[in-house]
């Protein structure tokens, strides 16, 4: 008799069966982690501006976007942030009280995130359902 060399049939259907399962399970999870990713990039893009905020409000400087760069921020300092790509983009609200006493706290909102399940949540959140 002749020595068999090789892997059958049903084997090499069993291997492509494991990948296909695993492919199934891992491909979303890749698009979700490139997702939040993408925004927190957004997100650390506007971090310099935040301090530029912070301080035209402690200086008392009527208009709160003064000295950030143009298209970042509109009126009462609110901050658009934007991924490298801008596949990924965030609103940055500030909270600042009537009287000044308070720290400015901030609110981020994904505005686009190319994954539709974070879109219109909360930036420090994203897993909450």
């Amino acid at each position: 008799m002749k020595n068999q060399k090789g892997f059958t049939l049903i084997e090499l259907m069993i291997v492509v069966a494991i990948i296909a399962i695993l492919a199934a399970i891992a491909l979303p999870q890749y698009k979700n982690y490139t997702a939040r990713a993408k925004i927190a990039q957004a997100v650390a893009s506007v971090a310099g501006e935040k301090i530029k905020v912070g301080e035209n409000h402690s200086s008392e400087v009527a208009d709160l976007c003064t000295g950030i760069v143009a298209g970042k921020c509109s009126g009462e300092g609110v901050l658009a942030g934007a991924s490298n790509d801008n596949t990924a983009t965030v609103t940055i609200t500030p909270n600042i009280d009537d009287n000044g006493e308070t720290p400015i706290t901030w609110a981020c909102v994904v505005v686009d995130s190319g994954a539709a399940t974070y879109e219109g949540k909360d930036c420090d959140n994203l897993n909450a359902p």
